[in-house]
């Protein structure tokens, strides 16, 4: 009977610029995020990383297209680690790019998902306290082929590292942190009612379920430093916890509706 398992280093930093610091960035990295987050967190840092921006590609969710093409303006650049910096459209992207070969497609990945290997070491820095995904071993794409949410799993989806920056959540607008962090309450509790839970998600989601309790409202409200830390905490335990003990009914459901309109 599986137990608990999780292929990713987390790491907490007071702020981006401490991790570049430890993490050395520089040319060989290619940062995958939003040009609004490229210009507040990496650009004053003239760290000389190599970019690609998402909204270039398309809006809104990952789709089979928007990531082919993000795959097609990727062949013949040479680096060495992704550090993406986003929301979960950002780590599901980045997630692909991870194992994609020169030539893989979207398709060809879907195909070959017990074949995948790690190309390039991957490190993700949620910018919202609600996915959960810088833990997970899944990336998630619409097919706009079939109307569905395709799954790309395995450990060699998961990132490398993750990297917790609560200093991130002070400019989210309030309405996004609000439900960013409905959205980790959720993953907590879908972990719990699973039927493949066992004593070690228990603990996880329980201890995401009390932290998003007391901090949430304070976080939005307050602006409160401390409640920022616990929400990034309690996402990720509910990541954790959920890509262990796997999710509820509710889950399933929006991804059909949401993969449908």
């Amino acid at each position: 009977m599986k137990g608990f398992t999780i292929k990713t280093e987390i790491e907490e930093y007071d702020t981006f610029e401490q991790y570049a610091a430890q993490a050395d960035l520089g040319p060989q990295d290619l940062v995958l995020c939003g040009e609004h987050t490229y210009d507040k967190y990496v650009a004053p840092l003239s760290l000389g990383v190599q970019t690609l921006f998402r909204e270039k590609y398309g809006k809104g969710e990952p789709t089979d297209g928007m990531v082919d093409a993000i795959l097609d303006a990727l062949r013949k650049k040479e680096f060495n680690r992704i550090i993406a910096i986003g929301g979960g459209t950002v780590v599901d992207i980045a997630k692909v790019v991870a194992v994609a070969g020169k030539e893989d497609k979207v398709d060809d990945l879907y195909d070959n998902v017990d074949k995948l290997k790690k190309v390039h070491p991957l490190v993700i820095i949620p910018t919202t306290c609600g996915t959960g995904s810088e833990v997970t071993h899944e990336s998630i794409v619409n097919n706009t082929k079939t109307l569905e949410k395709d799954c790309i799993w395995g450990d060699e989806v998961s990132a490398k590292v993750a990297v917790l920056d609560p200093d991130v959540l002070i400019n989210l607008p309030k309405r996004l942190l609000a439900s960013t962090g409905m959205d980790a309450l959720t993953h907590a509790v879908e972990a719990y009612v699973c039927k493949a839970a066992n004593p070690f998600t228990d603990a996880l989601a329980e201890t995401a379920i009390r932290l998003i309790g007391k901090s949430l409202v304070k976080a939005v409200e307050e602006n409160s430093e401390e409640a920022y830390v616990d929400m990034m905490a309690a996402s990720c335990m509910a990541g954790a916890a959920f890509g262990n003990s796997d999710v509820a009914s509710v889950h399933s459901i929006s991804e059909a509706l949401g993969g449908y309109y």
